[in-house]
């Protein structure tokens, strides 16, 4: 896993930089191969800001998330990161199922 942490108005500290990857272990775990990851911070006023994108062989899922708290706009963004990737592997799942159904009907005929 490659992760690239960018901070904007904000400076990224052990702390922030130890939650994500903490966080991130979790997230990867779903994907078998090598990821690319992507987060953005930034902060405005009282507006904190958390992008996070993926991009593994084949596609890429992005998030962004928007809360007063940053540790709660990074938990927020990566739990929207989770179910993007998780109804992927789901579709994938389903795909190859129904390509082996076929492929059954076909050899049965």
């Amino acid at each position: 896993m490659k992760l690239t942490v960018a901070g904007r108005n904000i400076e990224i500290t052990d702390g922030i930089r130890g939650h994500l990857q903490s966080k991130m272990e979790k997230t990867i775990q779903e994907l078998s191969e090598e990821a690319d990851v992507h987060v953005s911070l930034s902060t405005e006023k009282y507006r904190h800001f958390a992008e996070v994108t993926i991009k593994a062989k084949g596609f890429s899922v992005h998030s962004n998330e928007e809360t007063d708290d940053l540790y709660a706009s990074i938990d927020n963004a990566l739990v929207k990161i989770e179910k993007q990737l998780r109804k992927h592997k789901e579709k994938a799942l389903a795909l190859r199922n129904k390509k082996g159904a076929q492929s059954k009907e076909i050899t049965q005929n």
